[in-house]
C-alpha cells in the first residue's frame, strides 16, 4: 500500500487524521477472565516513508514464544492506562525512551485466544530515535526488524486455525527476513493498514 506523498510529513498528518483519539484514558475493570495488555504500534520516519517496528518473542517465554509482535505487554498495578502500559513495556523491551514517543490514539482491542488476553493497540509516532540504539531485553526478545509501511499488501493472505475447538481466521504477512506475522499482531496490522488506506475491514 502507498500513503499520500504530498510532503515529507504527509504520512504523519494522515496518521493523526485517522487515529487521533484520547490517549490518557485509565484502565477499567478486566473483562471476565481476560487479562489486559497493550501494544505500541510504532511508526518511525524513514527516507522513503514510515516504518513499523516488529519484535520476535523469545523462545523461552511461556506464551506466544517465538512469535512476531509489536512492543508491549501485560498491564501492571502501577500503569494508569493502556498508553502507560505500552510505553513502559516498549522501553523495557527495546530501550526506546518514552519521551521520544508521541501517542496518537488507541484503537479497539483484539483478543488472544490461547492466553485469554485483551490487547489494546496504541498507535504512535517515534521521533528522534536511531534504530542502531535499540537495546533488546534478552529475557523477552531475541530479534527486531523495521519494515516500510508501503511494503505491506492491503489484502494479505490468510489462514484458518482451530483453537479450543473454534475456527479462527488470521491474516498472514511474510517478511523478507523470513519472519511471518500472524495472529493478533497480524489482525492489528490489517486494521491499521486498512484505516490508513481509507476503510476499516
Amino acid at each position: 500500500m502507498t500513503l499520500p506523498q504530498t510532503g515529507p510529513l504527509a504520512w504523519e498528518r494522515r496518521l493523526i487524521d485517522v487515529f487521533a483519539s484520547p490517549v490518557d484514558c485509565a484502565w477499567g475493570p478486566a473483562e471476565g477472565k481476560n487479562c489486559d495488555s497493550s501494544v505500541l504500534v510504532p511508526f518511525f520516519p524513514g527516507p522513503s516513508g514510515p516504518k513499523l517496528l516488529f519484535l520476535r518473542r523469545s523462545s523461552n517465554l511461556r506464551h506466544h514464544a517465538g512469535e512476531i509482535c509489536f512492543p508491549g505487554g501485560m498491564r501492571e498495578k502501577e500503569d494508569y492506562g493502556p498508553t502507560s502500559t505500552a510505553l513502559r513495556e516498549a522501553e523495557e523491551e527495546t530501550g526506546i525512551m518514552q519521551s521520544l514517543v508521541r501517542p496518537v490514539g488507541i484503537i479497539d482491542p483484539e483478543y488472544a485466544v490461547v492466553s485469554t488476553t485483551r490487547v489494546l493497540p496504541v498507535v504512535a509516532i517515534v521521533e528522534g530515535f536511531d534504530p542502531e540504539d535499540l537495546k533488546l531485553s534478552a529475557d523477552e526478545i531475541d530479534g527486531a526488524y523495521f519494515v516500510e509501511v508501503e511494503k505491506f499488501p492491503l489484502t494479505p493472505a490468510s489462514r484458518t486455525v482451530n483453537l479450543k475447538g473454534v475456527s479462527h481466521e488470521y491474516p498472514e504477512y511474510p517478511l523478507d527476513n523470513g519472519w511471518l506475522i500472524w495472529g493478533v499482531t497480524a489482525r492489528i496490522l490489517r486494521r491499521v493498514l486498512a484505516r490508513l488506506k481509507g476503510g476499516e475491514p
